[in-house]
């Protein structure tokens, strides 16, 4: 699917979108993600569309990667959560695209993140879908684990490991370091 053919299928389903153009993977990374490290980066031009979410922390973003003259879709992010689509065929039919997006907008869909607090690299993400009952126990046991109070051991290795917990979906984001 190309850039075109992206914004025109937003556009069908009235998905308000905006548009950013990268000049570098560097330039996506540091965007994408403040815990991202980018030494070892291609020098390839990316576009995002962006969708903005109402938590207003964290959107729902298609990634385009220059292939022959035209952004070609490549990924689907929700914030810092990748979909790992990684398709660079023009001919590819991403109408499932929108099926995704549509879920997350009902708020479906809730995600946590969680880095290093102190180096800020990623360490796990999640992704659970709350309209299936099995996803959503695992998600209620998931929030009862980052919520637990720290054992002793946890506060004396803290200044080493602290962990920064992101838990959000369309409509709230929720910020927890620990």
């Amino acid at each position: 699917m190309t850039l075109f053919q992206a914004k025109e299928l937003l556009k069908s389903h009235s998905i308000a979108f905006s548009e950013t153009e990268l000049a570098s993977e560097a330039d996506f990374l540091n965007h994408f993600s403040q815990s991202t490290h980018t030494k070892k980066t291609k020098e390839h031009k990316f576009c995002a569309l962006t969708v903005q979410s109402n938590n207003e922390k964290k959107h729902i973003e298609l990634l385009f990667k220059e292939k022959n003259g035209e952004y070609v879709f490549w990924d689907l992010f929700f914030g810092e959560f990748s979909f790992e689509y990684f398709s660079d065929d023009a001919d590819d039919d991403c109408s499932y695209l929108v099926e995704e997006i549509q879920e997350i907008m009902k708020g479906y869909r809730v995600f946590i993140i969680v880095t290093n607090h102190i180096t800020k690299r990623w360490i796990s993400d999640a992704q659970f879908d709350r309209s299936d009952s099995i996803d959503e126990i695992n998600f209620q046991k998931a929030m009862k684990r980052i919520r637990k109070k720290r054992t002793l051991r946890e506060i004396l290795l803290g200044s080493i490991f602290k962990f920064c917990y992101e838990i959000y979906d369309w409509n709230t984001y929720e910020r927890i370091i620990k």
